[in-house]
């Protein structure tokens, strides 16, 4: 309980955004803070001992044991990755970080690989490096440089053009983009290879992972069991920027586009690779995505309690209302698909059914869910829109299901179900009706089809699929129904896939996500009606 209510004021801003910014805290010795531009951390306590990792200006660290002129510590933002660094480079406040890390401290991160800070002492003004992913505090900010602190109190100043304010990541939102990833991750091709290096002076292939997603706010422990705990298995066909490539051994690259990754070559620099090319082809398992996930994240709604369903909301709030449409939609990915019949919810006269869904159940919920800001709002939303009337609930079940919406065709002339778009995005061919309607104009396949109508769907977007008139069995004019999801410019479809339970058949199916165009392709609808929601 004590961990939701902490996200729960994450989500609402009600946490110092310093503290959000920096890497997790660990527990257990004592606090130290890194006061050079670049240590190593090896494994040992000999001079030339194995590189496990490197850390940078200002990393918080612990200190676990001191053996002479070093210490053993652990590396909060790198899994608490254990070494031992050399004495010096370490300082251990006495305050334990109180001033430096205080909470009403903007933060800036390095992005460039390399940049020149100009140390402001009685000494005189001098240069010294700081690398990429380096996080610094801000104590004045000017058109063309920010004035930072180090550590040891000292002032110096780093050109504006090379560093970014570090913002508190959202977990739900994903706020980094995978092109993002993809260039930050070119400015380090031609780096030079070091085992357990993270900077443009050295670096392995974990280090530019490391780094990479460090700059843009996320702090990976690169170990690869860990690294699948927390992020989502991805097959070679459905790569984007970003994704961390996992090969046979050891081996481990991050993907840029058109298949092509970065990886570091032992012994010379960060390289460009090809993952068609035999080499790697033969090699290549899986990729792991990480960007816009975390552990919670992977979670359908049908596992999440009320306050994480909250916390969730809450993340997506500043999001427009397609986004968060989307946002829901995606969320139900993989569960199961409903075979009733009449329908779970509707058979157990409940508004929340979410361990099972159909299409309508999925339209019905994910956007209640987008249009409120509490789970009780979402009932409430609920409650005004599956109904051609008004839903009633009495002792937490709903007394009127017979007059909800049973047909797709009813919510797209209703108006409660978005604004009816399907004649603003291309021409339109009008069919036989049904129920009172003598015909209908929908959008014919062939126009669905088109790169011209594709182009301006949006997320959120509701298709209606209508089925050929000669295959109607209940004169229902709408077959299915999905949501449009975008993904780096690419148009995909998020639907309930599956079939009801038959006099001679069992039902099946989950909720997947598909291309738009390869699954109008494949289907035997005729064409579609589409609505969108707004605010």
């Amino acid at each position: 309980m004590l961990k939701r209510l902490i996200i729960i004021l994450l989500a609402a801003g009600m946490l110092p955004a310093a503290v959000r910014a920096q890497e997790p805290r660990a527990s257990g010795g004592s606090l130290g803070i890194i006061s050079v531009p670049l240590a190593n951390v090896r494994e040992e306590t000999l001079p030339k001992a194995k590189i496990v990792t490197q850390v940078l200006l200002a990393d918080e660290v612990r200190i676990l044991e001191k053996q002479e002129y070093r210490y053993r510590i652990a590396i909060p933002g790198q899994g608490n990755r254990e070494g031992w660094i050399q004495q010096e480079a370490v300082q251990v406040p006495r305050d334990k970080g109180r001033s430096y890390y205080k909470d009403d401290r903007q933060w800036i991160v390095i992005t460039a690989p390399k940049t020149p800070a100009l140390i402001l002492d009685k000494l005189g003004n001098h240069n010294v490096p700081l690398y990429g992913g380096t996080r610094l505090p801000v104590l004045e900010r000017t058109a063309e440089h920010y004035k930072v602190q180090f550590p040891d109190r000292t002032v110096a100043v780093i050109p504006a053009a090379d560093a970014t304010p570090v913002r508190p990541r959202n977990p739900v939102l994903g706020d980094v983009t995978p092109a993002e990833i993809a260039k930050t991750a070119r400015k380090f091709q031609g780096a030079n290879y070091l085992a357990g290096g993270l900077t443009v002076q050295g670096m392995d292939t974990r280090g530019l992972i490391y780094i990479v997603y460090r700059i843009h706010g996320m702090d990976l422990d690169t170990d690869r069991d860990a690294l699948k705990e927390k992020a989502l298995r991805v097959a070679k066909k459905d790569l984007l920027p970003g994704d961390i490539l996992v090969f046979h051994g050891e081996g481990l690259g991050l993907y840029l586009y058109n298949g092509q990754f970065l990886h570091a070559v032992r012994k010379t620099t960060v390289q460009l690779g090809g993952i068609h090319d035999h080499r790697f082809a033969n090699a290549f398992l899986y990729g792991l995505r990480v960007t816009g996930t975390d552990p919670e994240q992977k979670k359908r709604p049908a596992e999440m309690a009320a306050d994480e369903v909250l916390v969730a909301q809450t993340l997506v709030a500043e999001l427009p209302l397609g986004k968060r449409i989307a946002y829901w939609a995606g969320r139900f990915v993989g569960t199961p698909y409903d075979t009733d019949p009449l329908g779970l919810y509707v058979r157990t006269n409940r508004i929340v059914a979410d361990e099972k869904v159909d299409c309508m159940y999925l339209t019905f919920r994910a956007v209640e869910l987008a249009r409120s800001t509490t789970p009780a709002q979402a009932v409430e939303q609920a409650l005004a829109l599956r109904f051609a009337t008004k839903g009633t609930m009495a002792d937490g079940l709903v007394q009127n299901y017979d007059e909800r919406f049973a047909y797709g065709e009813d919510m797209v002339f209703s108006g409660k179900w978005g604004r009816n778009i399907t004649d603003e995005l291309g021409t339109t061919k009008t069919i036989a009706g049904s129920r009172g309607r003598d015909e209908v104009a929908i959008l014919p396949m062939p126009v669905l089809l088109s790169k011209k109508l594709q182009k301006q769907l949006l997320d959120g977007d509701i298709i209606f699929w209508v089925k050929d008139p000669k295959k109607r069995v209940v004169e229902e004019i709408v077959a299915h129904l999905s949501f449009v999801r975008m993904k780096d410019g690419k148009v995909f479809l998020i639907h309930a896939a599956g079939t009801k339970d038959g006099a001679d058949r069992t039902g099946g199916g989950a909720v997947k996500e598909v291309p738009f165009a390869e699954y109008a392709r494949a289907s035997k609808f005729i064409g579609a009606f589409v609505t969108r929601l707004e605010p």
